[in-house]
């Protein structure tokens, strides 16, 4: 019954947010790496959504958007592609998730593995696939579909995870059940 109880989010002080912005760096360098070496185009993982997600339960919304934009600033920056079209979209995920952040203890893997499916789904195809059709990018070969569902599946597999490094990583493990 626990995970249904609203989880108050705990203080995320400055040095909070720093850690989570070196890890971010961090992964978006691996990420922007591995995507290259194995020749993936969209089908890499998300993982500035997962950590989006993990700062949108712990921050206040004007916070959690802020981190958002920069965490995937992060990922454009490193992984090259439309500067600006992915903060916006994890920011406008951030802003709309923030509300519904005390509805369920999401630091359950039960629970935090669908939400960042549903998350990372929704906000690919609703999000960025518009934009990308207006913009024409990537190209008339690019089917979002699979490229989202597989992005989004290995997100949510990596999620639960990342989320005990974050929480061992600043310390709040004990203060989230």
């Amino acid at each position: 019954m626990a995970a249904l109880a609203p989880a108050a989010p705990v203080a995320f002080r400055f040095r909070d947010f720093l850690k989570v912005g070196v890890l971010g760096f961090f992964l978006a360098l691996v990420q922007g790496v591995l995507a290259a070496w194995l020749g993936l185009t969209g089908f890499g993982p998300e993982w500035m959504l997962v950590l989006t997600v993990y700062v949108t339960l712990r921050a206040d919304l004007w916070a959690a958007v802020l981190a958002a934009f920069g965490l995937d600033f992060f990922r454009d920056a490193v992984g090259g592609g439309l500067w600006g079209l992915h903060p916006f979209a994890l920011a406008l995920i951030a802003w709309l998730f923030h509300p519904y952040r005390s509805r369920l203890n999401f630091f359950s893997p039960l629970a935090l593995t669908p939400l960042v499916f549903i998350l990372g789904l929704v906000g690919n195809l609703f999000i960025l696939t518009p934009v990308m059709a207006i913009l024409g990018w990537p190209g008339q070969n690019f089917n979002p579909l699979p490229s989202f569902l597989i992005s989004s599946t290995v997100t949510a597999v990596t999620a639960p995870l990342i989320f005990y490094f974050l929480r061992r990583l600043t310390g709040h493990q004990d203060s989230d059940e």
